[in-house]
């Protein structure tokens, strides 16, 4: 979507501490936007043992503003330690997306001062259940809702929780975008490969992870690719004819070859009274990497295999459902082929930068044109 005129966008994200993260932002800049990001200038995430800082992705070091933050870590309860309101004024914006859930407190400490300077803003909505949140943050969350211009949602659950909440402004489906792995690395001969990318915890489902592979006949590999208080739990079990491996130190770039050495992703995550899986950006990852994908009924899994058709799902809970699956693809090379590609295809179509920055263009173009028409 082109535009006579460079529209300016201030973003606030957390997210964007990881470079990859500023990808659809850098998207809009090659589309005539200004972006400035607003992000924490350290932040705590499970994947490192100490406090992380950001790091520009190529062609964005101009745009990040780092500013402290305190409860680095906790995504909803973090506070900016900055005047927002002299910050908003200074950067002019013509529109803002504050990239947090609605119930949280960056979102109520941005919103007040973007909507004081009359900045039509957004929110992201990733939440895909109707927790029973303390009544004051049920009151910030619906006034949030009340003034933000639109609703950038992740998922079609987050669409009617969002609209449910009482948000007044447009919601759309906007997802998450697969890192650009231009150059994928090519996969070497190994036994039949089962993987795992994520935080090794016990809410994923990786003890009927570990429990399904055993199921299965030797040799079989079980990759688990990421940390957790399950690791020394798990590394090193016995499996038929090996032992569970653990990878830990794969940048996000580095990624694709992790997902290189798999022949399918298992992603077997379970419902707790307060989560279930919100998207599964691993399951478009491993797609764009042509690995067909294993999921559990956990909140947007088997939506998201649907939609791609790039994988099985099977009964959350019932490991024995898992390795049944695990076993009609290690079976069936020409059915796993089939799911690679056509969930590749689905992920280019869907989730590749460019298809995942055009709905959110949508969405903030039409906020500042409206703000463009009332002046």
């Amino acid at each position: 979507m082109s535009r006579p005129e460079r529209r300016r966008l201030l973003v606030i994200s957390h997210p964007a501490v990881v470079n990859v993260n500023q990808e659809v932002y850098r998207e809009l800049q090659t589309r005539g936007w200004e972006p400035t990001i607003v992000l924490p200038n350290r932040w705590r995430h499970p994947y490192a043992a100490g406090a992380v800082a950001p790091e520009a992705l190529g062609g964005m070091e101009g745009s990040l503003r780092p500013t402290p933050v305190l409860f680095a870590g906790n995504p909803q309860r973090h506070i900016y330690l900055t005047r927002c309101r002299a910050l908003c004024r200074r950067e002019r914006p013509d529109v803002a997306f504050i990239e947090a859930e609605p119930f949280s407190f960056p979102a109520t400490q941005w919103s007040i001062a973007l909507r004081g300077l009359g900045v039509p803003f957004g929110v992201q909505c990733a939440e895909n259940i109707d927790r029973d949140l303390p009544l004051p943050v049920r009151w910030l969350r619906s006034r949030v809702l009340r003034d933000a211009a639109f609703v950038a949602a992740r998922s079609a659950s987050a669409v009617a929780l969002a609209r449910a909440w009482g948000a007044r402004g447009e919601v759309a489906f906007t997802p998450h975008a697969v890192p650009r792995w231009e150059s994928l690395p090519a996969g070497e001969d190994h036994p039949f490969t089962v993987g795992y990318a994520g935080r090794l915890v016990p809410s994923k489902g990786l003890g009927d992870l570990l429990a399904a592979v055993r199921e299965l006949d030797a040799p079989v590999e079980l990759l688990l690719i990421g940390d957790g208080e399950m690791r020394d739990e798990l590394e090193g079990q016995p499996i038929p004819g090996s032992q569970v491996r653990v990878l830990d130190n794969l940048s996000h770039d580095q990624m694709a070859a992790g997902f290189a050495r798999l022949d399918v992703l298992a992603l077997p995550s379970l419902t707790t009274p307060t989560w279930k899986e919100q998207f599964g950006r691993v399951i478009v990852e491993a797609l764009w990497c042509g690995v067909p994908v294993v999921g559990s009924d956990s909140g947007e899994i088997p939506w998201l295999i649907e939609l791609t058709e790039g994988g099985l799902v099977f009964a959350e809970g019932d490991h024995h459902a898992l390795a049944s699956q695990l076993q009609k693809l290690r079976e069936a090379p020409e059915l796993r082929r089939q799911l690679a590609q056509s969930g590749r295809a689905a992920v280019e179509r869907l989730f590749s930068v460019p298809a995942a920055t055009d709905p959110l263009e949508r969405l903030l173009a039409h906020a500042a044109d409206r703000r463009a028409g009332a002046g």
